[in-house]
C-alpha cells in the first residue's frame, strides 16, 4: 500500500459519551502503518473531556466549533475545514451529523463516507430523520449499526433493506476492564456506614436511564426488610436535582450515594459487587460491556441491543423495563447468593473476550475501510 489512508471520525462534541468513546477507541486501534486516524468535533463544549481521552490514546483531533454564526454559512465553513484536513474517508456517527456534513463533504471532495447509527429513539420520533436515514442508505458507502435490534428497526420500520446495513457491535477494552480481587476504591467514596455490598450504575442522568425505577426498587428492598446493597450512582445530567429529591423523598439516602461525573470508571467497577443498568431504551450500551469485562454480575433491562450480549441467567440477569418489583427481586437474588453472582460474572467476562473486544470492533471497521481503499485502486 503506497500511502496511508486518512480516516476522520466525526462526533458531536468534546463531551464524553458512548459514541464518542467508540470513535476514540476505534481510532486508537487502527494500524498506523496503514491508517492515519483523527477525530473531529462538530460543536464545542466547555467541559468536554474528549481531548484528554484522545491525547492519552495518541489520536489527533480538530474542533469545527460549528457555532450559530458559522451555521449561517451553511456547508461552507466545515467544507473549508475538511479541505484543509484532507481526509480520504469520513466516518460519521449519528444521522443529524450526517445530514449536516454531507453537503460539506461534497464541496471538500471527500470521496468516501462510512456512517454509524447508535440509537433509534430520536429517529423513531422524527419522520425527517427517518427520511434522512433512507437517503443515507443510498448515498454512503457503508451504513453500519451497533446492534441487530437497530438493523431490525431500520428494516421493519424505516424501510431500509437489511442487506444495505452492516452490524458492528460496540466493544470494550478487555485489558483496561478486567476481573480481579475486589478493591476498596469504590468504598472509599461512600460514607463509612455503607457496609453492605456495593452496587453501581454508570450513565448520564437522563430520561433514557430509568433511575427513578431503580430508586423505587431500592425502596422496595428496604420496606420488605431485604438485605439490599448500597447503590452508587455514577454520572451527571439534567435530572440530577430531581433524582436527589427522589432519594430524599423515598427515605433511601442511607443506602444511595451520588458520585457525579467520573473518568475513573475501571477503578470504580473494580470496587463494586454488582452492576445495574435500568434503561428505558438503549442502543448497545458500552457500560454493560465494561462491567461484564470487569467480571461483575450485571442486571439490565431487556431493551435495545442488551439481549444480544446478556443471556438471562447465563451471563447476567435481564428484567423488563419499568418493573421496579422485578428489578428488586433480581438485586435481592444476587445479594443473597454471591456464588451465583460470581458465576455470572465469570461467564460475562468470557462472553466479552470472545465476542465484544475492541480489537474485534476495530478490525471490523478496518476491513470496511480497506474495501473502500481497494475500490479506489490504491
Amino acid at each position: 500500500m503506497a500511502e496511508k489512508q486518512r480516516i476522520a471520525h466525526l462526533i458531536y462534541s468534546p463531551k464524553v459519551g458512548g459514541s464518542e468513546m467508540a470513535a476514540a477507541e476505534i481510532c486508537a486501534r487502527l494500524d498506523r502503518s496503514v491508517f492515519d486516524p483523527m477525530v473531529l468535533f462538530m460543536y464545542d463544549a466547555k467541559d468536554g473531556l474528549m481531548p484528554q481521552v484522545l491525547k492519552e490514546r495518541n489520536v489527533p483531533f480538530h474542533n469545527f466549533k460549528y457555532s450559530r454564526t458559522r451555521r449561517f454559512l451553511g456547508p461552507v465553513f466545515p467544507a473549508i475545514a475538511l479541505r484543509r484536513l484532507k481526509p480520504d474517508l469520513l466516518h460519521v456517527h449519528h444521522i443529524p451529523l450526517l445530514t449536516k456534513i454531507l453537503p460539506a463533504s461534497r464541496l471538500a471532495g471527500v470521496k468516501r463516507i462510512v456512517f454509524t447509527e447508535h440509537a433509534k429513539y430520536s429517529i423513531s420520533r422524527s419522520p425527517s430523520l427517518q427520511e434522512a436515514c433512507r437517503k443515507a442508505a443510498r448515498e454512503v458507502d457503508f451504513f453500519t449499526v451497533v446492534s441487530r435490534d437497530l438493523r431490525d428497526y431500520f428494516s421493519g420500520e424505516v424501510g431500509i433493506p437489511p442487506e444495505a446495513m452492516v452490524v458492528v457491535h460496540n466493544g470494550v477494552d478487555i485489558n483496561r476492564f478486567s476481573p480481579g480481587p475486589r478493591t476498596q476504591y469504590l468504598r472509599g467514596l461512600v460514607p463509612a456506614n455503607f457496609k453492605r455490598p456495593l452496587m453501581i450504575t454508570v450513565g448520564r442522568l437522563t430520561d433514557a436511564k430509568d433511575h427513578s425505577g431503580l430508586l423505587a426498587a431500592m425502596e422496595l428492598l428496604k420496606k420488605n426488610g431485604e438485605a439490599g446493597p448500597c447503590l452508587v450512582l455514577v454520572g451527571d445530567g439534567e435530572l440530577r436535582p430531581a433524582i436527589e429529591r427522589e432519594i430524599e423523598s423515598r427515605g433511601i439516602g442511607d443506602c444511595v450515594h451520588m458520585a457525579g461525573k467520573r473518568t475513573d470508571i475501571s477503578a470504580l467497577l473494580a470496587g463494586a459487587d454488582i452492576f445495574v443498568l435500568p434503561s428505558k431504551r438503549e442502543g448497545f450500551p458500552v457500560s454493560v460491556l465494561e462491567a461484564m469485562a470487569s467480571g461483575l454480575p450485571v442486571i439490565a433491562t431487556k431493551v435495545g441491543g442488551i439481549p444480544e450480549v446478556i443471556k438471562d441467567g447465563e451471563n447476567g440477569l435481564l428484567v423488563p423495563p419499568g418493573d421496579p418489583v422485578g428489578l428488586s427481586k433480581a438485586i435481592a437474588r444476587l445479594v443473597s447468593n454471591p456464588a451465583f453472582g460470581a458465576e455470572l460474572g465469570a461467564r460475562a467476562r468470557k462472553t466479552v473476550e470472545e465476542e465484544f473486544s475492541l480489537d474485534f470492533v476495530a478490525g471490523a471497521y478496518s476491513d470496511l475501510y480497506l474495501k473502500l481503499y481497494e475500490k479506489d485502486g490504491k
